[in-house]
């Protein structure tokens, strides 16, 4: 009965489907992403009778033709525009031959500004988000140049949310090893692409959507080299520098680089909390202060093999080295209900962090000889190394601040050895002039072992605490398969229905005083479907509805409890249930002369959701862990509109705004919060001159629900400027960031038993001068790249 209900699902747009067109684009060999493909009718070369646009493989598609004659016309800034003569049967599918461009060197010699583009570059799932297009992150990591992005919302402790929701990170469309976006420079990314809704293709543990970062990857022929060096300051002095060698003869590509930053940042928090059923230890008031030194070191080797037309492989290594070194400053004071003074101390811990990783990854790529038919293999893993020594001090105060007694000395250290495999098929074919079948399997396999020890001072020697020192070993297998139809029975419409299976088994085992073993396995379905009806060739609606998960990971897991606050300490909770989602998306994406809309409608629905909760216990302790609650619902819009007031200024501007409400209960408590939150970021581009440009960029994302109250607003401006100097070879950039140091976090939260409010200060006002200079003709190019409009 299903095959039967397949196979009429098919035929049926298959009757209606007629003739198709299907070629691919190179430079050198090279696929050409984004060239503009029209079709004419022979007899007629003013009306445009159908248009497309090339694919990363540099493959496109025309469907739903008739028998006739036509001219297929490409247009691409920078290259010379082709024109090919076609004939059509009926019922025809007609693969051409590759069309190779020629660089119109004409047109690049004589080029002046013309105007500005669009910031992002809207595709039926999200948008892509070119790196250079944003110059208010020079200098700073990926995480920083996520602030730029539109609808991405980074909070001053780094997380990152996409409509309220964690996204999942792919480094270069794979999940990887290295995907914390605070070890990757901004430098060394060239594209951010935002996937809302996504198909079955993609990893099922997205509940907030993708996040796909491409990392740089230069294949222009000949030798190319560039290197850049970067300094500022904010309280403290920052720095980078980055380094590129990149060699493209034939159908070989290999390519060198490396990049580093490091960053001197100071910190400072301030608590209140208020335990309503202690008398004694009632009013709790902390000042915390932080001196922190980061540095990350980059180092990536590629190779790029053209075997033929037909066969690619690719070969990748990076490695990330990175330093944190801490010196914490934490003072505690502790009132009686009626006001009193009742205790008070000092807590300096001073925390040195390193951490290496290598990953290795390769890839291939095999067209057949109908080019929509493909198999990509992709293979990769990591190694990494991560190791925390923490020394702590504690001295008891009397309220004027003099000390008294011994010092309480305790250490701790943990020692990681975290490993990541990730295996990928993905296999494509045309069942149908107008249908593809695409079906594939993902493996992952993780393991880590976490060592974790607090020692205490005592007599002459530091002695282990067994009760807060812990091994935690984590074993996790996810196998993945999937299956979807993506079809365009006309020109209008488009469609994709998907299914993935997961199956996961993980295992942990804690060896502490109180040890913890847990074994799990789960199996789940996901559907997806993706809908698209084209009102013309820029405008559309779309519909799109995804299941997706949210796994709880290592660091959720794992029981150790961190204590270097000893009054609010935090850890993971080993049994923890993954959180399923029900996600929906309606959208419409308008173009009109000088603007474009992309306005969406999105609802969500999550059981088994999971959020931080505080426990305060008798002690006086408070004590964070994740937990799983009941049912959680997001319902809001979303807006982009990109508006071009003159040819020199263009206005990217984004709000989402929605309804966040959590309802269920944890530890035999009820949890109920609602909060109707928005935030909205508005993007100014303008050319000064064909030589300069100039950014401003302004956000606020307003106060958000959480488990047990709402998280404070935070806002910022940030200021970029660009110039090319060199005859076009050199260029210089200048950073402000949080203009005017508003940027600070916090939050609000209440229980029975307690109310608490935090508020945190990062010195995020910054200015950062970047030089960059290429001794080839490559960095001119993407300079120049960035002014044109490829209508």
């Amino acid at each position: 009965m299903k095959k039967s209900l397949l196979f009429l699902l098919l035929f049926g747009f298959h009757a209606f489907s007629q003739s198709s067109i299907q070629l691919r684009i190179v430079d050198k060999k090279a696929p050409v992403e984004f060239v503009n493909v029209l079709l004419y009718s022979a007899s007629d070369s003013v009306k445009i009778l159908k248009y497309a646009t090339t694919d990363s493989a540099g493959v496109f598609k025309l469907s739903g033709l008739a028998a006739g004659k036509y001219v297929l016309k490409t247009q691409m800034m920078g290259f010379v525009s082709t024109k090919i003569p076609v004939s059509l049967l009926e019922s025809q599918a007609l693969h051409l031959d590759d069309i190779s461009l020629q660089t119109d060197s004409k047109m690049l010699a004589a080029v002046e500004v013309l105007s500005q583009k669009e910031l992002v570059q809207k595709t039926t799932q999200g948008f892509i988000v070119k790196a250079k297009d944003n110059l208010t992150q020079a200098g700073g990591s990926a995480t920083d140049l996520l602030k730029s992005i539109p609808t991405v919302v980074v909070d001053a402790e780094g997380s990152i949310t996409v409509r309220g929701k964690g996204p999942l990170i792919l480094i270069n469309g794979r999940t990887s090893g290295i995907s914390s976006t605070d070890l990757i420079p901004a430098s060394s990314v060239e594209s951010v692409e935002i996937i809302n809704n996504p198909s079955a293709q993609y990893d099922a543990d997205s509940e907030g959507g993708i996040i796909n970062i491409t990392l740089k990857k230069a294949a222009k022929s000949g030798t190319n080299v560039s290197a850049s060096v970067g300094g500022g300051f904010g309280a403290k002095g920052r720095g980078s520098a980055a380094f590129s060698l990149n060699r493209s003869v034939g159908k070989w590509n290999v390519g060198l680089s490396y990049d580093m930053r490091f960053s001197e940042r100071t910190r400072k928090a301030n608590t209140t909390r208020t335990s309503f059923d202690q008398s004694l230890n009632y009013l709790l008031l902390q000042n915390r202060n932080d001196n922190r030194t980061e540095s990350t070191q980059n180092v990536k080797f590629n190779v790029d093999y053209a075997a033929s037309s037909h066969d690619q492989f690719n070969f990748e290594i990076l490695s990330n080295i990175e330093g944190q070194d801490n010196d914490e400053v934490l003072g505690s004071q502790f009132s009686t209900q009626l006001g009193a003074f009742n205790s008070r101390n000092i807590r300096e811990s001073i925390e040195l962090e390193k951490g290496l990783a290598v990953e290795f990854a390769g890839t291939y790529k095999h067209l057949f000889s109908d080019k929509k038919e493909k198999l990509i293999i992709n293979a990769n893993t990591s190694i990494g190394r991560d190791n925390q020594d923490t020394d702590i001090n504690t001295k008891s105060l009397t309220e004027s601040g003099t000390s008294y007694g011994s010092t309480f000395l305790q250490r701790t250290y943990s020692y990681a050895k975290p490993q990541t495999t990730n295996v990928k098929v993905d296999y494509a074919k045309p069942i149908f002039s107008s249908a593809t079948l695409e079906t594939g399997y993902k493996g992952i396999y993780r393991a880590n072992n976490i060592d974790f020890q607090n020692q205490t001072f005592i007599g002459s020697s530091y002695v282990k605490t067994p009760a807060v020192s812990n091994i935690f070993d984590f074993k996790e297998q996810i196998h993945a398969v999937y299956v979807q139809i993506k079809s365009e029975p006309s020109a209008s419409f488009k469609y994709d229905i998907g299914l993935r299976a997961e199956k996961v088994m993980n295992e942990g085992t804690s060896i502490s005083n109180s040890s913890i073993s847990f074994q799990r396995v789960y199996f789940n379905l996901f559907p997806t479907a993706n809908f698209v009806y084209f009102v013309n060739k820029v405008d559309f609606l779309k519909f799109s509805y995804s299941r997706r998960i949210n796994r709880p990971g290592l660091g959720e897991l794992n029981p150790m409890i961190d204590i270097t606050d000893s009054l609010n300490q935090h850890g993971g909770n080993p049994y923890l249930k993954p959180e399923l989602v029900n996600a929906f998306e309606l959208g419409y994406n308008k173009e009109g002369e000088g603007w474009s809309l992309s306005s969406s409608a999105f609802y969500r629905l999550s059981n088994n959701i999971i959020r931080s909760y505080i426990d305060l216990k008798p002690n006086g302790v408070a004590i964070t862990t994740p937990q799983n609650f009941g049912n959680a619902t997001t319902y809001g819009v979303e807006e982009i509109l990109d508006w071009f007031p003159t040819k020199f200024w263009s206005v990217n501007t984004s709000l989402s705004l929605f309804d966040q409400k959590i309802d269920g209960n944890v530890v035999s408590t009820d949890v109920a919060n609602e909060v109707v939150s928005w935030y909205g970021k508005m993007i100014h581009n303008f050319t000064l001159s064909k030589q300069s440009k100039l950014q401003i960029i302004g956000a606020y994302n307003a106060p958000t629900a959480m488990a047990q109250g709402t998280r404070m607003a935070v806002y910022n401006v940030d200021l970029g400027f660009q110039t090319k100097i060199l005859k076009g070879k050199g260029g210089i950039g200048i950073v402000i960031s949080d203009v005017f140091n508003m940027q600070s976090s916090g939050w609000d939260l209440s229980a029975a038993n307690f109310a608490l409010n935090r508020k945190m200060k990062v010195d995020t006002r910054a200015v950062f001068v970047t030089f960059a200079y290429s001794f080839a003709n490559i960095f001119k190019e993407s300079l120049l790249d960035n002014l044109f409009s490829n209508n």
